[in-house]
């Protein structure tokens, strides 16, 4: 089946070029893509604002992962902002996995770059959380799982 525009359109998106330099583990490649002034807000909560500081909590974000799969399930675009629901899959540098995790991006720019990404999921702990606070999460294994 060929495909149509709107298809070749939301494949090029600047939201969709981002996930693939998550997916590549390339923080530089996902930094050439946002603006000087950019924002970013992860699915745990944590801010960045500006260049180096969303390139820090990129970079430390990465730092956790082996790979990273994020499959775009559907796709918005309205004036400056993208939306996409994902289901995102990591496998961290210990080889666990974790699959399938529903999220939400929002993404907001223009032809200078993104200016603010934001993702949703579940209230999740950073990906490499060691268990040691609170109720959030469960032991499967003797391994600390986030919540999900």
């Amino acid at each position: 089946m060929a495909e149509t525009e709107h298809e070749r359109a939301i494949g090029e998106s600047p939201l969709d070029k981002f996930l693939r330099a998550l997916d590549q583990l390339d923080a530089e490649a996902a930094m050439a893509l946002m603006t000087p002034g950019c924002r970013l807000l992860t699915v745990d909560g944590r801010r960045a604002e500006g260049t180096e500081a969303v390139r820090a909590l990129l970079t430390s974000y990465l730092a956790t992962l082996h790979s990273s799969s994020h499959r775009v399930t559907a796709e918005w675009h309205q004036g400056d902002a993208w939306i996409a629901e994902v289901e995102a899959s990591y496998e961290l540098v210990d080889r666990l996995q974790l699959n399938d995790l529903p999220r939400a991006f929002v993404a907001r720019g223009g032809p200078d770059g993104l200016s603010d990404v934001r993702v949703y999921g579940a209230h999740e702990d950073p990906l490499e959380h060691d268990g040691e606070t609170g109720d959030r999460g469960m032991r499967i294994g003797g391994r600390w799982m986030p919540s999900l």
